[in-house]
């Protein structure tokens, strides 16, 4: 089951955003992400958060077709977009896709991307996507398909990331290590229709981004 969770980051194309929505059976507003969703014309299944960043006017006016709100306390263990994190976990999501993840507040950013990680442990495909990123993280082979403009860096996030080979791209890795800190593999360009990044232990960011 696809769930999509709409935070309150930033989000200008909605013409781009709205192909995240495809084939979702479950969709999070997260607090403000509200507003989002009602420029975007979709209906949430549930209002969650402590509703401090929200417009009351996307709040009322969602209530009013019949979704439920659930509040939270400002006080809390738990972000709000780890908590839509959750609940989608509950209802049985096995991807799910972040939308306004990304923003101004780098410390919620860099939360929401780590994220990820609870995901991966937990084998559930996850992206944190944006008009101009689509951000994955992985532990193991993986793909990723060609999409125009876009170019692919791999950044590791565990100390070293070992057995790192690729194909597909047009600068390639054999066997390579990656260590925590490197820029190595940032801006990738793929020269076929599908990459192909092969990971022996470790863990990678793997961002598809464009300008």
């Amino acid at each position: 089951m696809k769930a999509v969770i709409v935070c309150n980051g930033s989000v200008k194309d909605y013409d781009i955003i709205r192909r995240f929505f495809d084939k979702a059976e479950y969709i999070i507003s997260v607090d403000g992400g509200a507003a989002h969703l009602r420029k975007l014309g979709i209906t949430p299944d549930v209002l969650l958060g402590d509703f401090d960043s929200a417009n009351r006017e996307d709040i009322m006016y969602f209530k009013s077709q019949g979704v439920t709100a659930e509040t939270f306390p400002v006080e809390k263990d738990m972000t709000d977009s780890e908590l839509a994190v959750e609940r989608a976990l509950e209802k049985g999501a096995d991807e799910i896709i972040l939308v306004g993840a990304v923003g101004s507040r780098v410390d919620h950013s860099i939360a929401n991307i780590l994220l990820l990680k609870k995901l991966l442990d937990k084998h559930v495909s996850a992206c944190i996507a944006d008009e101009h990123n689509q951000i994955y993280m992985f532990d193991s082979t993986f793909s990723l398909q060609r999409q125009e403009g876009y170019k692919l860096s791999l950044i590791p996030i565990s100390d070293r990331v070992t057995g790192v080979t690729t194909k597909g791209l047009k600068y390639p890795l054999n066997n390579a290590t990656m260590n925590l800190g490197t820029s190595w593999g940032v801006s990738n360009e793929f020269c076929n229709d599908t990459a192909t990044v092969t990971i022996g232990e470790g863990i990678l960011l793997a961002c598809l981004s464009r300008d």
